[in-house]
């Protein structure tokens, strides 16, 4: 066997742009020299995309348990047998079913130890819930899988954010905010920062929820009564952390450039302006999972699924950024730092090592 990490990656929605993300990104043969891919579709979804789009298709070598694993190829796990009809750019019960089903059977082959870490490829979760399954998202599934406390973050070259509530209505944001919560989210992101990303004394910026941060009060007391509590017991921690900044000046003046990662209070409050500078580059990260989970920072692209003209830069940013931090976490819990634990479904409570890889 050889040393490159073995690297799961979902299909994601077959009517979106996953299948020809995979395909021109793998195509690559510098990626083999990186890891081994090992991805979760059927074959007949890539005859499918390769001659739509004019591709050469991949050389896949078929795998059912771990010894069929080869290097130097594009392994696949055929996770879903079903007749299916593709239609790109057209959501369908059918689609979230197969993505649903690719995903369920990566994360079993974690457990079972076939792959290490895992990127996936864009889901539409309206299609996944109208087939009938329970599923909210990446980063909800995966801290229930393994029964972890999670946090997205949302990197570049030129920022990472993070925020408090995840995919949560705005008009109920102010409800799912506590003190405790929000210092909690700044020290879970000064962790990660630590272990993930290599950074040995993160600073951090936190935003407010309000226009004008609130204005003292005039419009909205959740900076006095919880965020700015929540940044003084961080400090007490020796957290470095600043805040709270008015959302509009701090990113109108560039000074997320100041900082290792910025802390929102909601989702598009940090991942509008993430995406204006980052948005065919930026990378998903569920940090707080005993794996490495990436992704790109955009969706299913229905708009121009099957049109040959996907942008392939954050889907490869994604996959390159495991190796970043599988390297990173190795140095950090080489330094006697208790490792995360994984916790199955089944509640059996064990702790996996982060992988060889030389």
């Amino acid at each position: 066997m050889s040393n490159k990490p073995c690297i799961g990656i979902t299909v994601g929605d077959f009517n979106g742009i996953g299948p020809e993300l995979i395909l021109k990104s793998l195509s690559n043969e510098l990626i083999f020299n990186y890891c081994t891919p090992v991805v979760y579709a059927n074959t007949y979804i890539f005859k499918f995309y390769a001659e739509l789009l004019g591709y050469p298709l991949l050389n896949f070598n078929i795998v059912r348990k771990a010894a069929d694993i080869k290097h130097g190829v594009v392994n696949i796990r055929i996770c879903n047998n079903d007749r299916i009809e593709i239609i790109p750019g057209v959501p369908s019960t059918e689609a979230g079913k197969f993505a649903f089903d690719s995903l369920k059977l990566a994360v079993n082959d974690i457990r079972e130890g076939m792959i290490e870490n895992l990127l996936t490829a864009p889901i539409d979760k309206k299609s996944t819930t109208d087939a009938g399954l329970e599923f909210n998202g990446h980063t909800q599934y995966f801290a229930s899988e393994f029964n972890s406390n999670v946090q997205m973050l949302l990197l570049a070259d030129e920022i990472k954010v993070a925020m408090v509530t995840g995919h949560t209505a705005l008009n109920e944001v102010a409800l799912h905010l506590s003190t405790e919560k929000i210092f909690e989210s700044i020290r879970s992101l000064n962790e990660n920062l630590k272990s993930d990303f290599g950074i040995v004394k993160p600073k951090i910026a936190v935003l407010g929820m309000n226009p004008h941060g609130g204005d003292q009060g005039l419009m909205g007391r959740e900076e006095l009564d919880m965020i700015a509590p929540a940044i003084k017991k961080a400090e007490t921690e020796g957290i470095l952390v600043i805040g709270p900044y008015p959302p509009d000046g701090f990113f109108g003046s560039a000074n997320s450039n100041n900082f290792d990662a910025v802390l929102g209070m909601y989702h598009d409050q940090v991942l509008i302006p993430f995406k204006q500078v980052a948005f065919s580059e930026g990378i998903n990260y569920t940090a707080g999972l005993p794996i490495i989970r990436t992704s790109p920072d955009h969706g299913t692209a229905y708009d121009i699924a099957g049109k040959g003209i996907a942008n392939t830069a954050s889907f490869i940013n994604a996959l390159y950024l495991i190796n970043k931090i599988h390297r990173n976490r190795l140095s950090y819990y080489d330094s006697n730092v208790t490792q995360l634990k994984f916790r199955d479904h089944r509640k059996e409570k064990f702790s996996i090592g982060v992988p060889d890889l030389r």
